[in-house]
């Protein structure tokens, strides 16, 4: 449980711009890149070197962050929306990306009825992190 702050403490004004990204940790780095580009479909950019094994992708604006060392929840790890997750949003193409995920042997949810997407469908990559897809209507 979060203690309670006093927002009264001077500092000036803080404003949060954007997300500026996400990162994610895989067991193997070399095996992540290939699931992220391969399987995914994200492309991978530079990265500078941190001393330790990672890889950065781009989707649309936004990077990813692939490291290695971190907690990994594994495959038993529950599949469900209400999951720490990164979301994307696909604009053409579902069909043949979910062809990928199920070739790739990836357990798939697709959260029926969605009230926030016309599609939300979620996967665990092979470390067990949770991934979303959305599509929308034009109107939203």
């Amino acid at each position: 449980m979060m203690a309670d702050l006093d927002t009264s403490i001077d500092g000036g004004n803080i404003m949060i711009l954007e997300f500026d990204h996400g990162s994610i940790c895989v067991g193997d780095i070399n095996e992540g890149i290939r699931f992220y580009t391969d399987v995914v479909g994200l492309k991978q950019i530079s990265r500078p070197d941190f001393g330790f094994p990672g890889a950065w992708f781009t989707a649309g604006s936004i990077p990813v962050h692939l490291t290695t060392g971190g907690l990994l929840r594994g495959l038993t790890a529950p599949l469900r929306a209400n999951e720490s997750h990164l979301a994307f949003c696909v604009v053409e193409g579902l069909e043949d990306l979910l062809l990928r995920f199920e070739i790739a042997g990836c357990q798939i949810y697709e959260f029926e009825n969605s009230p926030a997407a016309e599609r939300q469908i979620f996967i665990l990559d092979p470390w067990g992190n949770v991934l979303e897809f959305c599509t929308y209507t034009e109107s939203e």
